[in-house]
């Protein structure tokens, strides 16, 4: 505008973007890798993948917890939900990742409001991002151990370097695919 403020626009749903970079592998590796993403067959194949810095929530890092919460409400805005079926007590922090299938796709939540489970393993809601689309249904299974979303990989984004003759670095790009 011209009094310079700036108006959002929103462009559709939010995905996930993902950067991939290996560290330098032997030569017969890094071919190996190559071949595996050829035959995604450039953006016609799907993938799973997650956030590595957080496979497992903040407060059970060592990924021994029951893994078995379902979807008990979400909220009318689509930015909350709450849990049940979970632990007594399990603690989800910001930052935490959860995902659950959908009509077809699957959800890559991040929590964005940290929340306990009561004695009765039940939440009160708490926010994620992005929000949660349409097609989500009640009881759907929770995935809070290695939580993971389908991606596809974007065009002509995989390339490989020479790390040294005997070692190369693969990386590629890739974004969360919605069925």
């Amino acid at each position: 505008m011209a009094s310079g403020i700036t108006i959002g626009k929103d462009f559709g749903p939010a995905l996930w973007f993902a950067d991939y970079t290996t560290v330098a592998l032997p030569n017969d590796d890094a071919l190996t890798l190559e071949a595996k993403l050829n035959s995604l067959d450039g953006i016609i194949g799907t993938f799973e993948a997650g956030d590595i810095r957080r496979p497992y929530p903040k407060a059970h890092e060592d990924g021994v917890f029951g893994d078995t919460g379902i979807i008990h409400s979400v909220n009318a805005n689509n930015k909350a939900l709450s849990l049940s079926g979970l632990d007594a007590g399990m603690t989800l922090s910001v930052g935490d990742y959860l995902s659950f299938d959908y009509g077809g796709a699957r959800a890559l939540h991040q929590v964005v409001e940290g929340v306990v489970a009561s004695g009765a393993g039940l939440t009160s809601e708490f926010e994620v991002r992005p929000h949660i689309r349409s097609g989500w249904s009640l009881s759907a299974a929770i995935k809070l151990n290695l939580p993971k979303g389908v991606f596809i990989l974007i065009p002509d984004s995989v390339a490989s370097a020479t790390a040294s003759p005997l070692d190369s670095i693969i990386s590629f790009k890739a974004v969360q695919y919605l069925a």
